[in-house]
Parts: C-alpha cells; structure tokens; sequence
C-alpha cells in the first residue's frame, strides 16, 4: 500500500499502476486522517469531528464504520481487534479501544518521507553546506504534485494539516533559492524569484531574496524598488513596518556594501552549476512478485540498522529480472542520496568488457571533474574517484558484473555512499555485503504479471491458452515480457498462436523469449576452452540432473575437472547443486527454463574481450 498526499489523494495497491484512491469524500477523509496518524490511534470522535465537525447525525457512528469497512476491503487491510489474530506483515487497520489505528510504514506515505528531507535540508543549511541544503530541498520538493490535500474535503483536522504543509512547502522553496543565492546562482533562480515574490507581495522573505538576486545581477536601482513596493504593501495590508532584517538590507544595498556581492557557499565535490548526476535509467517494467526482495534491499540502501557502507548484491539466472530489481530499488533509495546516483553496466550487449577507465570518466565527468583530469591513467583515475566520493552520498549501481575484481576500481570510499550491484554470478565482496537471489515467479505470479501486460479482451479471449503460454515461461520475468511484447505488437493473435510461435522459433536461431541472449552473454565469461563443453552438456539426450561421473563421460574429460566445471556453472546461476550422494559428491540440475528456454544456443556465442 502506497498513500500520497502531495497534491491530489493517490492511492495504490499491489499494482503500482492502478490509483485506487475512493471515490466519496468522506471514505476519502477518513483515509486522510488514518494516514496521516499512520502507527496512532485516532479516537471515534476526533474522526466524527472530522466529518462532521460540531453537528454529526444520529447515524455517524454507524456510518463511520461504513467508512471503515470499504478502506479494508479495498485495500485488504483486514480487521484485527487487541487481542485478536494480526497478520504478520503488511499494511493493518485495526480497531482498538475508542477508535483505529492504520499500520503503515513510513516509507510508504510520501508526506512521511518529504519530511525527513527538509529536516536534512534545514541542518546542512544551517551548517553553511549550501550545496548539499539546495539538492535535499529540491528533492523534498519534488514529491510535490499541487497542494497537500488539495482534492480532498477538509474539516477542522484536515484544513490544519493542509496549512501546515502548505507552510512547509513554502519554506522549503525559500530554503532552496537562499541556497541556490549563496552559491552563486541568481541569475538561474531570478525568474522564478520574480514569480514567487509578485504571488505573496508580503512575504519579506522572498522579497528580499529578489533583492538580493536582483543586486547581484547589477540592477542596484530594480532591487531598490522591489523594497519600496514591499513597504508600502507591508504598511498598508498589515499596518506594520519592514522587518529589522529586510531594513538592514536595504541599507546595505544604499551604502553598495560589496558584501552582498559575494556568495557564501561551502561547497562539495558537487560543484556550483552542476547538478548532482542522476544517471539511473528509467525502468522499463513494473515489478511483480519482487515486493519482498524489493523491500530487503531498499532497506540496507536506505542504512537501516547499518553503520558502514551498504553493499547489495542481485544475483539470478538469465531472465530472472536483476537489473529491473535493482533499477526499482535504486529509485526508490535515491533520495538517501543527494550527491548523485551514478550507473553502469560492466558489459555490452554482445558481451564484450567493459573497461574500467571507460566508466570512472562517465562517473567523474559526472560530479564535474575537470576534462584534464579524465586523461589520466585506470588507477589514478580510481584513486581520484575515491577522493571525490570519501564525503558525499552517492549511490553507485553497476549492472551485469562477472567477476569481483572488476568492481574494485569503481566502488566509492565514502561511508555515506551505497553500492547496489546486478551480478551474473555469486561474488563476494565484503563480510557485510547483503545478499538478494531471484528465482523463477510462482505460477500465480506469472499469470498475473502477463495479464496485466496486455489488454483485458486478450485474457478472456483465450484463459486457458494465457495459462500454458505462461507455463511455458517457467517462471522468468523476461520471458514473460518477451511475449507480452510480441502480443501487443499482434493484437490479432491468440495466447495460443503466440505460444506455437514460441514454441516453433525455439527450434530456430530466434530468441523468442529473450533468455538465450542472456545465456549466451553468461556462457562468455567462461574460459573460451570450457564454452564448448557447457555445449555439450545443453545437447539434446543428455540428462537434466547430472552428475560429476556422467558429466565426464559427456564432455570426455575428468570426474574432477567435470565437478569443477558444474561448480562454475553454478555459480554463474545456470545449475544448482543438489544433496549429496553417498559418495561425498553433488549432482547438479539445471536452474528452471534453462534447459527448454534454450535449447538451442548461438552457434557463435559471445566473447568477452579484455
């Protein structure tokens, strides 16, 4: 359950597409109140003077309970009393003596994560760290999409709250453009100083900012004149004088104290006219069945319960979706980092490598190092990267990585910062690194994420056929968008079409379902002389479950070098090693689709160039 309150009311479920925000306005009232009391109880009567306020009817009692009901049932939120059953995870609305209480994470609720971020803003400004004030404002701000509230009907409560983030929003944009003046930028913030300051002709704050904009700009006259203006309708609508401050820089600019001239900003590696990179791409699909992992790793990104630097590595097989779960986690932690959130993959799509020194320049150009600086050699270029990140918050995400030493040049010093890596292969990085491993989705999970991919007539025209396309899947998130994708590009096709052309191209050189080109780029991190071999293990009339005795007859090689083989392959998530037999020794299978989603690999499969 996701709640935002920042503009009009949103609502969302399990599906992070479908707003499912109630309709009528006091079910919408009530959500309001639960929420923003999330983890409180809220009296009956707090609530009825809500709706109601001094003159509720005969039936309020029982109407609120209506009220109730509907939010549960449309959130599944259950109905636990004190003493009762409760659910052990999930969002809760409960009843309790004299009232309810909504169980719901922070993180959950935007207003609960906005003010964390201007609390942050307001103390590195107070320590004259302007740079960093100035990116924590502007993304509390952010969160923003109109007023709080501004759809929902307001009784006493409410209209408080609503009041009370209205003020907060307006000091934060003043936070974010006295920051933006100490460090230099009037000329970038004179418009929409000018915008804000003619909105509220008596707020002295931002009158004084245009001033100070306006001074710095060499337009001494204009800023003179926005303070005559502020007086006159400070005088006249409040019967008051300018505040001692806006006087004492009125003053100043009269007596052309050069002191306004100079911004006052400490600034960070994140230098002035640069803003803090942001190089995560997009998402491409939602997440289904992932909440779980989703939540665990956004957690150690976010430094729950943790004092060093959070690591996070996804492993998977090909398709299992590891990028898509880290691009959804990395969103979703950014606002834990301000300085910038930097992103790589450390192979191409044919497979090649990489080079390290390719991706430290993309990341130092990025927090504004000097072009000069970018000629030097791979380990300077490293150690330069660590100086830059020892005092910032950056997130760092590095995608389809293949071996652990390339990861060392390109992690971060700062105990500030976050790693979040996508691997193909189990890695060991650090005793303190968390460890996420996708599997294949459950059936239910996969026939969900199918249907929500293509139109509704399309399920109900063929169910039983969406059913065995989806088994055919076996579990593997790319697959399943693979031919979602195909189903859409032909809306006249059936599920039971799309699943004979599935089946019909797996016997061709086609990747039908998106996996064999992942296969293949995993196969390229092997030694070029063990590639063949993997070949001759994916040959038709070889056995799923194999041995270290049978896979040597196979390959025609040794029980141990056979062993040592099917310990590499599992590693890189394409077999998993089963119980041990009486003789000491594993057998191995392949990892779900593997085997079928692949049966016949490139002739030539990718290499991985240094």
């Amino acid at each position: 359950m996701r709640i935002n309150l920042l503009g009009p009311l949103q609502a969302y479920g399990d599906d992070d597409r479908v707003d499912m925000a109630p309709a009528a306005q006091k079910v919408r009232q009530t959500l309001a109140m639960l929420v923003l009391n999330a983890g409180r109880v809220v009296p009956f009567g707090d609530l009825m003077d809500e709706l109601w306020k001094s003159d509720p009817p005969a039936s309020a009692h029982t109407a609120l309970q209506t009220y109730v009901y509907q939010l549960r049932k449309r959130f599944s939120l259950g109905n636990p009393r004190r003493g009762g059953a409760v659910r052990a995870a999930g969002p809760l609305l409960g009843t309790v003596d004299g009232g309810y209480q909504l169980s719901l994470p922070a993180d959950d609720v935007d207003v609960f994560r906005c003010e964390p971020l201007l609390a942050r803003a307001r103390a590195e400004f107070a320590k004259e760290d302007f740079a960093r004030a100035r990116e924590t404002a502007d993304e509390a701000l952010r969160m923003w999409r109109d007023d709080a509230l501004v759809d929902v009907r307001k009784g006493p409560v409410l209209q408080a709250e609503a009041d009370r983030l209205r003020e907060a929003r307006t000091s934060a944009h003043h936070l974010r453009i006295e920051a933006d003046l100490h460090l230099g930028r009037h000329h970038e913030v004179f418009g929409e100083l000018s915008v804000l300051a003619g909105r509220e002709p008596t707020d002295e704050r931002a009158q004084g900012n245009l001033m100070t904009a306006l001074y710095r700009m060499d337009r001494r006259v204009e800023a003179l004149q926005v303070y005559r203006r502020a007086r006159e309708r400070i005088a006249a609508e409040l019967g008051l004088d300018p505040s001692p401050q806006l006087q004492a820089l009125h003053t100043a600019m009269l007596a052309s104290d050069e002191a306004l001239l100079r911004p006052a900003g400490r600034l960070t590696a994140v230098t002035v006219g640069r803003r803090a990179p942001r190089h995560l791409p997009a998402p491409r699909e939602r997440l289904t069945g992932r909440a779980d992992q989703l939540a665990r790793v956004t957690a150690v990104l976010a430094g729950q319960g943790r004092q060093d630097r959070p690591v996070v590595i996804v492993g998977g097989a090909p398709g299992t979706g590891k990028s898509e779960l880290c691009l959804h986690a990395a969103h979703k932690a950014s606002g834990h980092y301000p300085d910038g959130r930097l992103y790589a993959r450390l192979r191409e799509g044919a497979g090649r490598r990489v080079p390290p020194g390719e991706i430290l320049r993309s990341f130092l150009r990025g927090l504004g190092a000097a072009e000069e600086e970018l000629r030097l050699s791979t380990t300077d270029l490293s150690l330069l990267f660590r100086t830059w990140t020892a005092d910032l918050r950056v997130l760092v995400v590095l995608d389809d990585v293949c071996d652990v030493g390339d990861l060392t040049p390109l992690l971060p010093s700062g105990a500030g910062c976050g790693v979040l890596i996508g691997s193909r292969q189990r890695l060991f990085v650090s005793s303190s690194a968390a460890h996420v491993e996708l599997s294949g989705l459950s059936f239910d999970d996969s026939l969900h994420l199918l249907e929500s991919s293509v139109p509704r007539h399309r399920i109900t025209m063929d169910p039983e056929g969406l059913r065995r396309l989806t088994r055919l899947c076996r579990g593997l998130p790319g697959a399943l968008f693979a031919l979602a994708a195909q189903l859409r590009r032909r809306p006249h096709w059936t599920a039971r079409q799309a699943t004979a052309w599935a089946l019909a191209s797996g016997d061709t050189d086609s990747d039908p379902l998106g996996v064999r080109a992942g296969l293949d780029r995993t196969l390229a991190t092997l030694p070029a002389d063990l590639r063949p071999l993997v070949h001759a293990l994916l040959s038709p009339g070889v056995p799923d479950r194999l041995t270290p005795a049978l896979g040597a007859a196979v390959m025609g090689i040794s029980d141990q070098q056979a062993e040592d083989l099917l310990e590499e392959l599992a590693e890189r998530y394409l077999m998993r090693a089963q119980h041990a037999g009486v003789d000491g020794r594993f057998s191995y299978a392949w990892e779900p689709g593997i085997r079928q989603l692949a049966a016949r690999l490139s002739s030539a499969p990718a290499m991985c160039s240094a």
